[in-house]
């Protein structure tokens, strides 16, 4: 046999062993149907039912300032309300939710502080139910900007402010 020949007789029993499995992607049609909701009330249970397991499947500040390194620390209890009001003022999750009602996620912004108060604030990472989550995080960087706080609000150094949106 020739190494031509046995080339093409190895290719054609790969192709063999590789395109034979049509009842495969019928069970995962058959289950991806299944899974499909029946009525709008149902939709809108799973995605809900989403939403949590993505909110409740975020890491803690602490993880996230730990996994960041030494230089950052958890924000106090009054920069995180005081950024949740500002966030939620802002109103940057509701332009989410007009692309997708059915939009939730969690932000973690970066809060730096100098001598003077905080010099940088802005959203460090986030986990979004859909893209949608996109166009509030590009919102809340563009409105963070004008976020400053005094020297009340943490001494100097990189705080993580936690703020979930459902």
């Amino acid at each position: 046999m020739t190494p031509k020949q046995y080339f093409v007789l190895l290719s054609v029993v790969a192709l063999a062993a590789c395109g034979g499995d049509r009842a495969k992607d019928d069970d995962t049609a058959a289950t991806k149907a299944a899974a499909a909701p029946k009525s709008a009330d149902d939709y809108r249970k799973q995605q809900i039912a989403f939403a949590d397991s993505v909110l409740n499947g975020a890491s803690p500040a602490k993880d996230v300032a730990t996994k960041l390194g030494k230089d950052y620390d958890v924000a106090s209890v009054r920069l995180r309300d005081t950024i949740a009001v500002l966030a939620t003022n802002a109103e940057c999750f509701k332009s989410a939710r007009s692309v997708d009602p059915y939009v939730a996620g969690t932000v973690n912004f970066s809060v730096h502080f100098s001598m003077v108060g905080s010099d940088a604030s802005r959203v460090q990472e986030s986990k979004w139910t859909s893209p949608a989550g996109n166009i509030a995080d590009a919102c809340l960087n563009q409105k963070a900007q004008g976020w400053k706080f005094d020297g009340t609000f943490g001494k100097q150094g990189a705080y993580i402010v936690q703020i979930q949106f459902k």
